[in-house]
């Protein structure tokens, strides 16, 4: 055992409640041939991956939740706006169907520049580094049927994680093959929700196949749908807003020897949301919306591969990680309300007396990732480990849309052709198509100073390249076919470099208490805009903005008390953030620029009480004080000294409680609840001074759930209510906001949902 993993507390703590808030402290240095004894020797721990090892939950300085997947199932959290909504200092930005993270407040919006939240999937990267690509860096919305965990990884990342982890990273974890058992699971589920006349279901499948004693497969598939629950008045349609997602995976392991190791992951994904999550306020319901007709569609096609060689080289230990993914998706969005597109003004000579028309916003994003990463970790005795690597990634991201006319009863496209090239379209106005490269070089290393038994020091740093270039073509058919339509065309260029930082001390006063400190440094890339310079004239567009960077200071200490029955940690922390990247509006069109700066301080706190065998109670609360510290009074983008960061919770927190016990010698039973209160937020910056006061305000609210599990033998059934008081917090939507576009539409959480899964093991 090296000296890291001596020096690493033996916690209590099991991953019971869904939500376990974990600040984690630890060297990167430890051998890969020992993750599985650590694991056989701590088997009721808490394991994560977040510095790109297994580590016990109390080895790592950097503030990790961690959910098991099987939780997840348990309550029915299966769309990432539900799981990620009981996170410590994390908030939602529902947009277009799609979730997108604020950690610890940094965003100043789901479309202000490149994504500020980094996701993998098994340590690959998933997702466009570029706003137009990953549309701004969705969540992927992974099934949890094959997540072993989910890890939240709260601050700047930049030294490990690199570009796009300036607020935080996410990791999915996923379900690895097993070479000592054959073994599967089958399940299934039914699931009922408040006001819709639908019924959700869910049935999901895994078998994992030893072929040898060095080969091993897992297959899984799932499939399930959500029930619709939102009426459209205009249309006359029911239950418009439901969704189907189905998927599978093929994995396998091989070992050959000892100390060498393959893993091949092949995942496929595909997402149909059949109607928007749109409420329209003027309605008084929270179940019904105006959406015009062939509006509200959405669907995304995920598919991933991934090879990952470990290798003990004796004494150093080999990591290698080469992956492809490939995200396809689409929108049909209603901008109607758009203060972008007004057809009226903008376009007089086409709809001179055509007043009400609406307005279909097509638009589809694609992403084409390849990525390796290859590491090197070992230790110099007994007092120092490291880790160096190399780190490269090239992406294609294709940005696309179709703005047209729409007829409010049928839906059909009227109105007047444009000519793109490819022939008239009938009613389309805009066509706009961006083609961008991203690729990006780096080098990394961490290293861990171990000064005595109670004290060390870790230091890393990252450098990193990147070069981005985009193909831009535009189309605006301002008067009457057959006049040609306006095109434009430019190939703006992006480049940059940057260093990012940590330095994590910390100091253990007995063996069950920690005090740590970390200083961490986080970046995103800045690019190129599509409409720039000559282009945008008479007004002054750069044709490349800046990247934008957070520094975080944090203070931390945590432990365990009266010999495990109750553990503790809080968090301080402090951080900076310049350069901050803002999307401003002329015209009709948007793009990129750089203002002031802003600051994001809080605490973070997580309690864990074992008062009993088999109870649990954790309780965790965060307060985020996310401000901008610059005015700034741009094209229509304006904000005070002092205003809050959109979408960010000053004060959140979550309580829950889980019982395991016996009723009987052949039954394992399980209950459990939890309150999650998240707190007032604001809403967008607003574009002019005149309408600040109606920036929006979304009210705080408590959501309760509530789970129950009985497990005989290879049997488990488990029941679960969710949104028990049927409170409809707001998630999304209304004045200036780039989810709705109307100031009278909202998005809430999902209404009262009842409903069981039986699984059956073999």
């Amino acid at each position: 055992m090296t000296m890291s993993t001596k020096f690493g507390r033996i916690a209590a703590a099991k991953a019971l409640s869904g939500s376990v808030m974990l600040c984690l402290v630890g060297a990167p240095g430890v051998a890969w041939a020992q993750d599985q004894e650590l694991r056989n020797e701590n088997p009721d721990e808490i394991i994560v991956t977040a510095q790109k090892r297994e580590q016990l939950l109390s080895d790592v300085p950097v503030p990790v939740t961690a959910i098991g997947g099987g939780d997840l199932i348990a309550q029915n959290q299966t769309k990432v706006e539900e799981f990620f909504a009981s996170v410590p200092g994390v908030n939602l930005q529902f947009q277009n169907n799609r979730s997108q993270l604020a950690i610890r407040g940094i965003t100043t919006g789901p479309v202000s520049g490149n994504p500020v939240v980094g996701y993998t999937i098994d340590d690959a990267p998933f997702g466009g580094a570029t706003s137009q690509g990953g549309l701004f860096g969705s969540a992927p919305d992974l099934d949890p049927s094959e997540l072993a965990r989910v890890e939240v990884l709260r601050g700047p990342q930049g030294t490990l994680y690199g570009a796009a982890s300036m607020g935080g990273l996410v990791k999915y974890v996923l379900v690895k093959p097993d070479l000592g058992a054959f073994g599967g699971s089958v399940a299934g589920g039914l699931s009922w929700t408040k006001r819709s006349s639908e019924v959700g279901y869910n049935l999901r499948g895994a078998v994992n196949v030893p072929v040898s004693d060095t080969l091993a497969v897992r297959a899984s598939g799932y499939t399930r749908k959500e029930a619709g629950y939102i009426d459209n008045v205009r249309t006359g349609e029911s239950d418009v807003n439901s969704s189907r997602v189905s998927g599978g995976r093929l994995a396998a392991l091989w070992e050959p020897t000892d100390g060498i190791s393959l893993d091949l992951n092949a995942l496929y994904q595909v997402r149909n949301i059949y109607g928007s999550s749109n409420v329209d306020s003027t309605t008084g319901s929270f179940y019904q919306q105006t959406d015009m007709p062939g509006t509200g569609r959405s669907r995304s096609e995920t598919q991933m591969y991934t090879a990952t060689f470990n290798a003990d080289l004796g004494g150093v230990d080999l990591t290698s990680i080469t992956s492809y993914s490939r995200a396809q998706s689409y929108d049909n969005l209603d901008f109607t309300a758009s203060p972008l597109v007004e057809f009226a003004p903008i376009f007089p000579t086409l709809f001179p007396d055509q007043p009400g028309l609406g307005d279909l916003f097509y638009q589809e994003y694609n992403v084409d990732k390849w990525t390796h990463e290859t590491r090197l970790a070992g230790s110099f005795g007994d007092s120092v480990d490291w880790i160096v690597g190399g780190f490269y990634t090239k992406e294609n991201g294709d940005y696309s849309l179709d703005n047209s006319a729409i007829d409010p009863v049928t839906g059909d496209t009227v109105g007047v052709p444009i000519d793109d090239g490819n022939g008239p379209q009938l009613g389309t106005i805009i066509v706009w198509r961006d083609k961008i490269k991203f690729e990006e070089y780096a080098a990394f290393a961490n290293v861990d100073l171990i000064l005595s038994e109670r004290f060390d020091i870790q230091v890393g740093g990252r450098y990193s390249h990147n070069d981005q270039s985009m193909d831009h073509n535009d189309w605006f058919q301002y008067d009457p076919y057959p006049a040609p339509a306006f095109p434009s065309t430019n190939q703006p260029k992006a480049s940059g470099s940057a260093f990012t930082y940590q330095v994590s001390p910390r100091f253990k006063p007995t063996p069950d208490h920690m005090v740590y400190a970390r200083v961490a440094s986080g970046y995103r890339p800045g690019g190129p805009n599509a409409i720039c310079g000559p282009l945008a004239l008479p007004f002054d567009v750069p044709c490349e903005f800046k990247p934008d960077k957070t520094v975080n200071y944090e203070l931390g200490a945590k432990g365990d008390l009266a010999d495990g029955a109750l553990s503790y940690d809080v968090s301080l922390f402090h951080i900076d953030w310049t350069d901050i990247q803002i999307v401003q509006v002329l015209d009709v069109f948007v793009y990129n620029g750089n203002a002031g700066k802003a600051r994001s301080r809080g605490v973070e706190l997580g309690l864990t009480a074992r008062p009993m065998d088999g109870l649990t109670i954790s309780g965790w609360y965060a307060y985020v004080d996310a401000t901008l510290r610059e005015a700034v009074e741009d094209a229509n983008f304006f904000a005070r000294e002092d205003d809050r960061l959109p979408f960010s919770s000053e004060h959140s927190a979550r309580l829950s409680i889980d019982y395991e016990f016996f009723p009987s010698s052949s039954i394992e039973a399980r209950i459990g609840g939890s309150a999650t209160y998240v707190g007032d937020r604001k809403g967008e910056f607003v574009p002019f001074e005149g309408v600040y006061d109606l920036r929006q305000n979304y009210p705080s609210y408590t959501q309760f759930d509530l789970y129950a599990s009985a497990t005989m033998g290879q049997f488990t059934l488990s029941g679960f209510v969710q949104n028990v008081t049927n409170k409809h917090g707001v998630i999304g939507g209304g004045f200036w906001n780039q989810t709705t576009y109307n100031a009278n539409w909202f998005n809430y959480a999902r209404p009262r949902t009842i409903g069981f899964n039986a699984e059956m093991k073999f």
